[in-house]
Parts: C-alpha cells; structure tokens; sequence
C-alpha cells in the first residue's frame, strides 16, 4: 500500500487544534521510521507534551558502540533505560510503544517483537490537551526544541489503548487497527511547527513509499 513519508530532518509537524489528546489511561504509538545511518546523536521520534507537564510521553533513540539504535521511553517525565534495539542499516523499521496505567505495564516493540517491557509508572494518567510533535524534543509546551531526529518517518498512529502482541504484529505487517484510534496518519492533518523556520533551515522531501507483500508459489 503506498504511504506518505517524511524527510524528518530537523522536523516539527504537529496534528491541528481541533485534533484534541483527552487525558489516557492506557497509549499506544506505532510508527515507520528509517533513521539516517549518519546521524549519532540522540533524537527524538515523538514528543508530547501537556501544558501542565512536558515530558509526558515521548520515545527516544541513541547509537551505541555496537552500531544498533537503542530506544527508551519517558513516561511522565520518568527517563526508562535505553534497551531495545534495532541496527543502525538505513533500513525502515516499524516501531511501537505502549502503557496502560491500571497495569503499570510498558512495551517497546521493533518490527513486531516486543524487546523491552516493564511496570511501575501508576501515579496517573497522562495528561490531555497537549501536542504531539515528530522529530523534536519539547522542553517547554510547544517550543524550546531539542534532540531532532534525522531521518524518515510515516505511518504514525495513536490509539488509546494498550495495544497487544497480536495487534502489533498484525500492524507489522500493514494490516490496519482502527479500534480506539486517536490519530491516524494524514499529511492532510499534520501542519509544520510556526517555529520550524527558526530552529531550521532544511527542506522536507515528501514521497511515496510502497510496501511490497511476497508470497511464496504454492
């Protein structure tokens, strides 16, 4: 199926007002993401931040020694160990993230595997009416950006649920998960950042990726 991707250097794009974040028990976030090989700092994939707290949710990615992108959450502004990985090949890599508060439970997955989890983080829920921004760090609401990711991204949807093993594998796969969606990834519905000319001077590539499923003959 083809996808809308974004050249995500120095990226800031933000969904519109009247798409409002209620305040959620349970998240999950699921994206594409090909990260560029020539990138070693530590980016930002996704940041969203409430007005009363900043660092609510968001996932992060750094290089390590061995050539592989570690991930790590923040969750109500808590910094989770950098642990699953992926190697750092250029390649597109499909990634979610997901808690549920009653449960205090955590997940990261890549390309369908879940390679890290925990529990703990209860105190609340997260906090609604905030921004979601791609590829920046917010260390204030809305602004003060930090750690741009370098790269592609597409196909980022939100759901506000726990999504399971059995839906992330399917999503994997480019099957579609409507149920309980919050966003689902539009260009249409996306706007750059009125910041983004003077934190950046870049340009954003738009294009078309096609994802290919081959069957084996009988």
């Amino acid at each position: 199926r083809p996808l809308s991707v974004l050249r995500a250097l120095c990226l800031m794009l933000y969904p519109p007002s009247w798409i409002v974040f209620p305040a959620l028990s349970s998240v999950s976030v699921c994206v594409r993401i090909q990260w560029d090989p020539e990138w070693n700092e530590v980016s930002t994939i996704f940041s969203y931040a409430a007005p009363v707290f900043t660092n609510e949710f968001q996932l992060r990615g750094q290089v390590d020694m061995q050539g592989r992108i570690l991930l790590a959450l923040i969750i109500h502004g808590k910094h989770l160990p950098y642990k699953a990985s992926f190697p750092n090949d250029g390649v597109w890599h499909h990634i979610c993230v997901t808690w549920h508060r009653s449960s205090s439970h955590w997940a990261i997955y890549v390309d369908g595997d879940k390679k890290d989890t925990g529990s703990g983080i209860t105190s609340r829920d997260i906090y609604g009416d905030g921004i979601l921004i791609l590829g920046q760090d917010q260390d204030s609401f809305g602004g003060n950006f930090t750690e741009p990711f370098f790269g592609n991204i597409t196909d980022l949807n939100v759901w506000n649920i726990s999504l399971e093993t059995r839906h992330v594998h399917a999503l994997n796969a480019c099957s579609p998960m409507t149920q309980e969606i919050l966003f689902s990834w539009n260009l249409d519905l996306l706007r750059r950042h009125p910041l983004y000319d003077l934190y950046c001077h870049v340009i954003i590539i738009w294009f078309v990726c096609f994802v290919f499923l081959v069957t084996s003959p009988n």
